[in-house]
């Protein structure tokens, strides 16, 4: 039986062997958005490493994650039934010599010497979950299996690339990745309709973060719950929750704690809801049990304690409230992540952020990996809320997306972004302009590649674009999606310029602040502007070129700079 992947999918995995043949590195990671399809994914690179002859491992220190794994994988390759085991004392099973292995990280780490043949690829779902220094069970893991095998290849998945004190995986002292092969954009995902928007809106009364501290990065735990359960707080919130989530099906809360969730599931029941509750304690069959009555809408409401937060696969959520607060831009993201699948009758997911989250990290789709723990906050609040309704908007919006509250005006910052949306950079007000002409150079920069520099000039105003097809990584990814989508077969930067003659003009472009430059999202060709005096000329490194008749694709946006 075979399976057929999108078409992002499938560059997930051509992005992987070829960051291979490169030599860029051995172990890189692939960035998947939750509802992605990350198992389709892993299912690909499986099927074609043991079609190869290759025997895999795919790890994680959540038994729940092999779980679905495995069952991920014989939904699209049922054929490899007899090929896969699992070596997992939480799943009650130790086999090793199946030739794809479905391993706890607890169980298996220190049995390498034991796996033979060794395996030829290592898979690590939801990579972010690993600790960052070398020296830990998976870091031991990897360097026994490469005495084994030396040509091993190791391939992390995650939504998050980042991790709160220790920044991006990939980088920095005792990183088990090496580099990002490809990165699929959210936004992409949302325009198709392979995920859900996100609105969001602040509580009323949330959470006074004031005697909140912090330790290691994030909020304290037990500072955090006696926050969260000031005198009041609790039924305020419910309250608010029932209200604003009367006309959505499936409410997912997120607590500050065992006794805070508790309370909110009392307080959920008192309104009338079928509420569950989920905690670290829950035992496995209760929880299953519950998680499936969620699911199937037989409850309304579940309240959890940070346990939902990776690999919780339920589409029909469409109110998710942060009922906490996080320093964590990962967690963050991944706890907004549980709304973004889509599912029938969904229009899309209501964030309720009783924590400031939204306004503390800003974009889900523009995260930064944290710089280091001892860093505090850059005091520059991405978002802002609406004094009349509550909703969350960007910072430097005159007016309220949702209910067209008009602030004062002020005198401009030079940090000030012009976001008029709520979760994702896309909900930011753009503005078309007029292209009168389009010029390509190469554009060098010391201690890196060259790359191209594309200006449009839009009568007054020139925009700029740079393409890096010789950076590798994310840069390079980007840059090949962008000549896939036009056919091209340059690969490198001299090509790039070269072929440049055959790229059409757009008639204007549509662009979008962001922080002190803009982004360019859509390209049309459909405009036609009023004739300019002189004819538009593309550039190479010296000499203009005409314009061939291959139109580019209006559907991939790209960064005002690579960063």
């Amino acid at each position: 039986m075979t399976f057929t992947l999108r078409d992002y999918q499938r560059d997930s995995v051509e992005a992987t062997y070829r960051y291979w043949a490169d030599g860029k590195g051995e172990n890189p990671l692939i960035v998947a958005p939750t509802g992605a399809g990350k198992t389709a994914i892993i299912a690909q690179l499986i099927k074609d490493a043991v079609d190869g002859g290759a025997r895999v491992l795919v790890l994680s220190h959540v038994a729940e994650l092999l779980k679905q794994g495995r069952e991920g994988l014989l939904k699209l390759c049922p054929e490899l039934m007899n090929e896969i085991g699992f070596y997992s004392a939480s799943l009650k099973q130790k086999r090793l010599d199946k030739r794809i292995t479905f391993g706890g990280i607890q169980s298996i780490w220190k049995r390498a010497y034991d796996i033979v043949p060794a395996p030829d690829l290592i898979l690590v779902d939801e990579a972010h979950l690993v600790p960052p220094k070398s020296e830990t069970r998976y870091g031991s893991f990897f360097d026994d299996i490469r005495i084994c095998n030396s040509e091993v290849k190791i391939v992390g998945l995650t939504a998050t690339p980042y991790r709160l004190g220790s920044g991006r995986l990939d980088t920095g002292e005792g990183a088990l990745f090496d580099g990002i092969a490809h990165d699929i954009e959210i936004q992409m995902l949302i325009d198709r309709g392979f995920l859900s928007p996100v609105i969001a809106k602040g509580g009323k009364r949330k959470i006074d973060l004031s005697e909140v501290k912090k330790r290691g990065g994030e909020f304290i735990e037990a500072d955090l719950a006696k926050a969260a359960t000031a005198d009041g707080l609790v039924e305020e919130t419910v309250a608010e929750i029932c209200d604003v989530g009367a006309d959505r099906k499936s409410w997912l809360i997120f607590s500050s704690g065992v006794d805070h969730a508790m309370q909110l599931k009392a307080e959920v029941a008192y309104h009338g809801h079928a509420v569950g509750i989920i905690t670290g304690d829950t035992p496995q069959e209760r929880r299953a049990q519950i998680i499936a009555d969620f699911k199937a809408q037989r409850l309304r409401a579940l309240v959890n304690v940070n346990v939902l937060t990776t690999g919780f696969d339920a589409p029909g959520v469409d109110l998710v409230a942060m009922v906490r607060a996080t320093a964590s831009p990962g967690l963050y993201v991944q706890i907004v992540g549980r709304g973004t699948r889509i599912a029938p009758g969904k229009e899309n997911c209501l964030l309720l952020d009783y924590g400031s989250n939204v306004v503390r990290h800003g974009f889900i789709d523009q995260i930064k990996a944290p710089k280091d723990k001892r860093e505090g906050d850059d005091g520059v609040a991405p978002a802002k809320e609406c004094p009349q309704c509550d909703g969350l908007n960007y910072a430097g919006v005159r007016v309220c997306v949702y209910c067209g509250y008009e602030w004062p005006a002020s005198k401009p910052e030079h940090e000030t972004r012009a976001y008029s949306g709520a979760v994702l950079s896309s909900q930011v007000k753009a503005e078309w302009l007029e292209v009168d002409a389009v010029t390509v150079r190469r554009w060098a920069k010391p201690g890196k590649p060259d790359s191209l520099r594309v200006t449009y000039d839009c009568g007054l105003t020139s925009i700029s674009e740079w393409l890096c097809p010789d950076h590798g990584g994310y840069a390079a990814s980007r840059y090949h999606a962008r000549m896939k989508s036009l056919g091209a077969s340059a690969m490198t930067t001299n090509g790039a310029l070269a072929e440049s003659a055959t790229w059409t003009q757009p008639g204007r472009i549509k662009v979008e602040p962001e922080g002190k430059f803009h982004k360019i999202v859509q390209l049309d060709y459909s405009f036609s502007p009023p004739a300019p005096d002189n004819a538009p000329a593309w550039e190479g490194d010296d000499e203009p070129v005409d314009f061939g008749s291959v139109a580019w694709d209006d559907e991939i946006p790209f960064m005002m700079e690579w960063r």
